[in-house]
């Protein structure tokens, strides 16, 4: 057997957009709807100690626009975010991907092909400008896959 292609994804224009968190598919988290899989990562960065600011968050427009808020609110995020943003990803992805069987069913059509966040700009969740990030929503989405 040869190599293992990756899969990138990233654009909106291009194969497996739905990976992103900012695809159109609404996701149900503990009672309340949100819009993107964004919307829900976002939020949770200010829950259980500022539910108004999540809230806030959950009913903006645009994945984009949660992802702008959070960042302006960053003073108001839960004090513990980065020991646990990875595996609120994780729980975030599972939702998304169980609530929309047409994602679970293309997320396990990738067999075991490398999936990998083609962001330039973001190094952590993603691949980065020169392709050295962590290519973090990659793996969480790659233990989906194993999990599914």
């Amino acid at each position: 057997l040869g190599p293992v292609t990756p899969i990138y994804f990233y654009r909106r224009d291009q194969p497996y957009f739905e990976f992103t968190n900012f695809s159109p598919h609404p996701v149900t988290y503990c009672g309340y709807v949100y819009p993107t899989a964004e919307h829900l990562f976002q939020a949770q960065k200010f829950l259980p100690t500022r539910p108004d600011l999540a809230e806030e968050i959950r009913s903006l427009p645009h994945p984009r626009a949660a992802l702008q808020a959070a960042a302006q609110l960053s003073d108001a995020r839960r004090p513990d975010w980065f020991d646990v943003n990875v595996g609120i990803m994780d729980a975030v992805l599972e939702a998304k991907f169980t609530q929309h069987p047409e994602l679970c069913e293309l997320l396990l059509s990738t067999g075991r092909r490398p999936l990998i966040e083609a962001s330039q700009v973001d190094a952590f969740w993603g691949a980065g400008k020169w392709g050295d990030g962590r290519n973090e929503l990659g793996k969480a989405l790659m233990r989906l896959r194993d999990k599914l």
